[in-house]
Formats: structure tokens, sequence, C-alpha cells
């Protein structure tokens, strides 16, 4: 939208912006096709996504198109996937033993050791990619450079699952250490090509590391992990290209959060109620922290009335937005489940300033 980078900006240096900024992820065809002007037509759906991103949101981090469901495929790993309209799954793992996995990480790593530092010419491409999305945007921000975690690559990048590498972490543990601290170079590789102020100000971390009540791990096994150093370094690298760093957990991470401020992060994201993160709280806490997301899209947003969705983020823009650092949103991403008149009194809330 018209001046949203602007406000993205404001909002994440402490301003209070002309109206808080609304950053989402759409997954909705009703509220997609409502700020597109335009339905779905299977030939051109990237640009009626693109077109409802600048018509609707101040910011995004990912261009969601609908897929065909039930449609099959083979991933590069040898997994037999299954589509639905907005989201996949594995249908048929390729490894499932654990001596399948050890041959094939001990590839991977041999792989991952063997890229290549990115060149100057292979930035400049990137940048001029980013560059191109930006004008088609129109305005709107959006986070280009989204580096993940060790853990969350190996978890839901590499598809080993919580199972697998549990057995794996007990069995041959320097395996897994190893892989861990190659694809953590990797993505340094990654921010170093896709880091670029002049195209957006924020990046963020991938890194699902929560459930529903608590986080996957315990403090004890982060830290053998090296995981925390892991965000330091990313947060690190992030700083030096000029971009303030989000840090995204679905889940409960309340328990953690200290340790994240400690390792630099600059805000979190997408805080999610229905998992026991009370907003309020943590910007009481961390008031320098910008938050992004916050409005429950588990119970108030799918199942509220539309005044119930005005109160709630009218409450949010006064007691969290006050003076910026909030980018109000849904709790994870607006699914099929939200009505659309839930989404329009959502933002109709957030357009009054």
């Amino acid at each position: 939208m018209k001046n949203s980078t602007l406000l993205v900006q404001q909002a994440c240096a402490g301003k209070r912006p002309e109206h808080t900024p609304m950053f989402d992820l759409l997954l909705n065809d009703a509220v997609i096709e409502h700020f597109a002007g335009r339905p779905f037509d299977g030939i051109d759906d990237e640009e009626t996504s693109i077109c409802a991103l600048r018509n609707g949101l101040d910011g995004s981090r990912h261009i969601a198109v609908p897929d065909i469901d039930g449609r099959t495929w083979t991933d590069d790993q040898g997994n037999t996937r299954v589509a639905a309209r907005w989201t996949n799954w594995i249908q048929q793992h390729a490894l499932v033993t654990a001596e399948d996995w050890t041959h094939w990480i001990t590839a991977d790593i041999e792989r991952i050791e063997a890229q290549p530092w990115p060149t100057d010419a292979e930035k400049a491409q990137t940048l001029a990619k980013q560059q191109r999305l930006i004008e088609r945007l129109a305005g709107t921000a959006y986070i280009h450079c989204t580096p993940s975690t060790a853990i969350n690559d190996m978890l839901f990048g590499k598809m080993i699952g919580l199972q697998m590498f549990s057995y794996l972490w007990a069995d041959d543990r320097e395996l897994i250490l190893r892989w861990m601290r190659a694809i953590e170079g990797s993505q340094r590789r990654y921010i170093e090509q896709t880091a670029h102020a002049e195209t957006a100000g924020l990046a963020m971390i991938y890194s699902d590391v929560a459930f529903k009540q608590h986080p996957m791990f315990s403090k004890r096994t982060f830290n053998a992990f090296g995981f925390f150093d892991d965000v330091a370094s990313i947060c690190d690298a992030c700083h030096r290209k000029g971009l303030q760093v989000i840090f995204h957990s679905d889940g409960d991470i309340t328990t953690i959060v200290d340790d994240l401020v400690a390792a630099g992060i600059d805000g979190l994201n997408p805080l999610e109620k229905a998992a026991g993160v009370d907003v309020y709280a943590l910007h009481k806490a961390h008031p320098q922290l910008i938050l992004v997301g916050g409005v429950d899209v588990t119970h108030l947003l799918r199942e509220g009335t539309p005044e119930e969705v005005g109160k709630e983020t009218r409450r949010m823009i006064n007691e969290l937005g006050s003076e910026g650092r909030l980018l109000i949103g849904s709790s994870t991403e607006v699914s099929e489940l939200v009505p659309l008149r839930n989404y329009l009194a959502f933002q109709d809330e957030v357009m009054r300033g």
C-alpha cells in the first residue's frame, strides 16, 4: 500500500506511524481475491496474490499461490509429496531407517561444505530480483532475507522429523553436530547473498522450536546444539548488513525469550496466543522488541464476531503500538478458516490509526 515501507520503517524505529503497519501471510481465497479485485484464474495466480499484498498489507514475507488439490510429485530427497490448495505434505518418505539418514546426512554435509561463497555478480543478481519484486509490490514492504537456524532446517527443511532427529542425536551426536555446523555455514552464505538494506530493513529467522505449551527442547539441550550461538551469529551477520532481525517460531517460546534477546534479536513473530504467548506481558518485559503478528487466529479471527475482532485489534494498537514497534497481524497466517468479514473488521480498525 502507499507509504507502507515508510510506515514499517517508522514502527521498527520506535515511532508510531500514521497507522500501525499490517504484516501477514495471506492463504485465503476470499481475502486475496477481495484485495486483488480479481479471482484466481490458474494462469497468473502469482500476480493475483501480489496485487492483494500491495492493496491489503503493509508488509509480508511470503507470496502464496494456490496449488492443485491432490497433485503429487517427488522432491529432491526422493519423498513423494501431495498438495492441497494452500499446503503440502510428505505422503511417503524416501529415508526411513537411521542408516538411510546417516548415509544421506554424510553426503549432505559434503554437498553443503562444497558450496562457494556468493560472488559479487550473484549478489547483484539477487538484489536486482528483489528490486523487481519491490516494484511489483508498489510500496508494500517485503522480507527477502529469511535465514533458518540449523535445527529448523533439519526438522522442516530437510524433513528429518523430531523422532529420527532424536534417535540420531542420542546415537551419533558427532554427526549431527557436524551437520549443524555445515548448515550454519550455508545460512551465512545465504545471508551474504540476500541481505540487502536497499530493498528491506528486516530479516526473519525461521526457527519453529516450540510446541503449544513449551519449547521442543530443554535449555540445556538448546545449549548443547549451540542454538543460541547460531541465532547470535545470524543476528550479527544481518546487523552488519543493516537489517533488524525478527525471530519466528510458532508455539510458546516464552521461557527462552531472554536468551533470544541476549543473542541479539530485534523482534518476535508470530506471537501465538493459543499457545500461551501473552503479548502484553511480553511487551512489558521487553518493550524494545518489535512485535510482529499477535492477533489470535486460532479462535478470535476464525470464530469471533467482527466487533470482538475490532475491540482486540484496538487494544493491541493502543497498548503495544503506542510507541511503534508493532507490525500487527495474525498469530500465524490468514488461512481459509478466517471469514472475510472478520479480516475486514481487523483491517478497518487498523486503518483508523
